[in-house]
């Protein structure tokens, strides 16, 4: 756990914790022992973060100006948008690490622009292919 940590590998130590193995070696702790585990597992988890080639962004105040912001706006954010979400296969962690922006950010980008996105192209296909409706004798 401490390796992968040191060499700064976020996807390797999540996936390490979610398996078996990981399952199997706390379960055969001490209960007095545990407690240990799970601080070691706080310092990777930390050390891990600090260390990532593509750290997490701090979030910004609410009240930030407008150039410390991400404009979602301009047509090549977006085509980064998409491309960071394809890659991380709709991780939003993943795809906030590399974008370079906060989680929260990243989340809000994916709701307001790919899903609405998404959302009125579906309308529009919709609209297109429905069956005509007859409001009265066409002449």
């Amino acid at each position: 756990m401490m390796r992968l940590a040191r060499n700064g590998d976020v996807e390797g130590l999540r996936a390490y914790v979610r398996s078996d193995a990981f399952f199997a070696d706390f379960g055969g702790l001490d209960p007095d022992r545990r407690q240990s585990a799970m601080r070691c597992y706080w310092k990777a988890a930390t050390t891990c973060e600090a260390r990532a080639s593509h750290p997490l962004v701090e979030p910004r105040p609410i009240d930030a100006k407008r150039v410390q912001k991400s404009n979602w706006s301009d047509p090549a954010m977006r085509a980064k948008l998409v491309r960071a979400y394809a890659v991380a296969s709709g991780d939003d962690e993943k795809a906030a690490r590399i974008l370079g922006v906060s989680l929260g950010s990243a989340r809000l980008a994916k709701k307001r622009h790919l899903h609405a996105a998404r959302g009125s192209q579906n309308a529009s296909f919709q609209a297109a292919h429905a069956p005509p409706t007859s409001d009265g004798p066409d002449f």
